[in-house]
């Protein structure tokens, strides 16, 4: 009887517990949610799809000049091998294309299979800030290209960036078109500057030129050079002022002579303590300093015909078998030359509008790179028409 009794009170506290067992589960604690591709939810504009190489390149390019740091690239019914082609592409891309070349540091991607289709995320790294990118100057053609670098001598800027069609250009020719514009208007920048030149990429159509100029002298000490070296120019073309340009440049080059000390060797500067030694061969030594060598009397008198808008150039030859310069001037219509250290030793009969033939006695020049002097007019015939 005893069994009996205590199996039914077993009986009736198991069925107590189940019934609060079953209150403690009254709360749902599986959670299902859709499943998300995070491919497919980031926005469509934020996705390039590519069917082909072409398409491939250009989306690379497209991130590059949009300065991105990472693009999406889906391949769908992709004609060709996405992985290979891929690392080809980012090479291609970083050794062809101007901007890439001149602003990338570094790419690489990472590539996917997503179901029925693949998809590439490319990562790049810049070498180049957005800013120093907006800066570069888009150059046309050779007269932009030559006054963008007359410009900038006039600026005296340290640094010019310049994106150009052309697959000839060399980085000498720049250098070159660098030293004509400072020869034509030695007064832009007191100075010739040292020229770097870097292009970007070596080859190809479309190409960016890093130019970096070094002019020895802080900038403020450029300009303030310069305001004197402008003043005493003005002083000297108002001066020397005539109606006629044949006049006029004779005018120049008598007042140059006979305030500039020739100095080829530059033993009277350094008899000048408070003359710097690296001035000689510029117009600022002749003009404001009055002593030079034969480069500094021939950017003088160059600078001086250019603020008269009298066509000027500089000649680099040899003068008895020694380094030499002087000028080349265009005068009534016909060239000829002009060697203002002549002055004195010469005489002005002899070193004032000279044609080629009658140079040929002393001097040397690589007659192909400057113009044929064959003007039939002498400083003689000049003083006949004055007098």
């Amino acid at each position: 009887m005893k069994k009996k009794i205590m199996s039914a009170l077993i009986s009736v506290s198991l069925l107590i517990s189940l019934s609060g067992c079953a209150g403690l589960f009254q709360k749902e604690y599986l959670s299902v949610s859709e499943y998300k591709d995070n491919a497919q939810s980031a926005s469509n504009s934020d996705v390039m799809h590519i069917s082909d190489y072409t398409e491939l390149k250009d989306a690379v390019i497209s991130l590059v000049n949009d300065h991105k740091t990472e693009g999406r690239l889906r391949f769908t019914d992709y004609d060709g091998t996405i992985q290979s082609d891929l690392a080809q592409a980012l090479l291609e891309v970083k050794t062809e294309s101007a901007l890439a070349s001149f602003a990338v540091n570094y790419m690489s991607y990472d590539l996917s299979r997503i179901v029925t289709y693949y998809e590439a995320v490319v990562y790049i790294t810049y070498k180049r800030t957005q800013s120093e990118i907006d800066t570069i100057k888009y150059i046309t053609g050779r007269t932009q290209l030559t006054e963008t670098l007359a410009h900038a001598l006039d600026e005296m800027d340290s640094y010019i960036a310049l994106r150009i069609t052309s697959s000839t250009i060399t980085a000498d020719e720049i250098s070159s078109d660098i030293n004509a514009a400072y020869t034509e208007n030695p007064a832009s920048c007191v100075v010739p500057p040292r020229v770097s030149v870097r292009m970007h990429p070596q080859t190809g159509l479309q190409r960016i030129i890093e130019i970096e100029l070094e002019y020895g002298w802080k900038l403020s000490e450029l300009q303030k050079m310069k305001s004197s070296l402008t003043e005493k120019m003005q002083k000297i073309v108002s001066d020397a002022s005539d109606d006629k340009k044949v006049n006029f440049a004779l005018n120049l080059y008598q007042q140059l002579a006979q305030f500039c000390a020739y100095d080829p060797t530059g033993s009277l500067r350094s008899n000048k303590a408070e003359l710097d030694s690296g001035l000689g061969s510029t117009a600022y030594g002749a003009l404001v300093e009055g002593y030079a060598d034969s480069k500094g009397m021939a950017a003088a008198y160059s600078a001086l015909c250019y603020a008269a808008g009298i066509d000027c150039t500089v000649v680099n030859g040899k003068k008895a078998g020694e380094d030499h310069s002087w000028n080349i001037t265009k005068l009534d219509g016909s060239y000829y030359h002009v060697d203002a250290t002549g002055y004195y030793t010469l005489g002005i009969t002899h070193s004032f509008m000279q044609s080629d033939e009658q140079m040929k006695s002393g001097y040397e020049w690589d007659a192909v790179s400057y113009p044929i002097c064959s003007g039939g007019e002498s400083y003689i015939d000049i003083i006949k028409k004055v007098f």
